[in-house]
């Protein structure tokens, strides 16, 4: 009985030990063939659940011009829909006026806007999106 007992246990050792390694190599097949997919799948999820903030940048093609000549902006913007409207302004008295310039963001979430003023002197203009604005640039206007 001693004998049949003794056969009796290694079997089962060897039945578990087995069944452990079949296991493992499941469980490491398995996080081998899903690393990837995983991986990319926590990256995509994070990636679309931080979304940008609004931003919106502005450039000029001159940092003099004659007044009357034509003055190009152009710019880049983060988190603005596609034709959202770019509103052009220029600081007056102190404060932000719209000036009669106005665009939409492209495809490519860029814009290009120009403008033509009389005013000799520095003037200081900046863009506006209903979601953001971007810093002023500065155009000295010359007779």
């Amino acid at each position: 009985m001693r004998i049949r007992s003794e056969v009796v246990r290694r079997s089962a050792a060897v039945v578990a030990g087995i069944a452990l390694a079949a296991a493992g190599i499941g469980v490491a097949g398995a996080l081998q063939a899903n690393a990837t997919p995983d991986s990319t799948r926590i990256t995509n999820a994070a990636a679309g659940s931080v979304a940008a903030k609004p931003a919106i940048t502005i450039k000029s093609d001159q940092a003099t011009a004659k007044a009357w000549a034509k003055v190009a902006f152009t710019g880049r913007t983060t988190g603005i829909a596609t034709n959202s409207v770019v509103q052009v302004q220029r600081l007056q008295s102190g404060k932000w006026v719209n000036f009669p310039a106005t665009t939409k963001v492209t495809g490519k979430a860029t814009y290009s806007v120009w403008v033509q003023s009389g005013r000799v002197g520095v003037n200081k203009f900046r863009v506006v999106t209903a979601k953001a604005t971007s810093a002023a640039v500065s155009v000295s206007i010359t007779k």
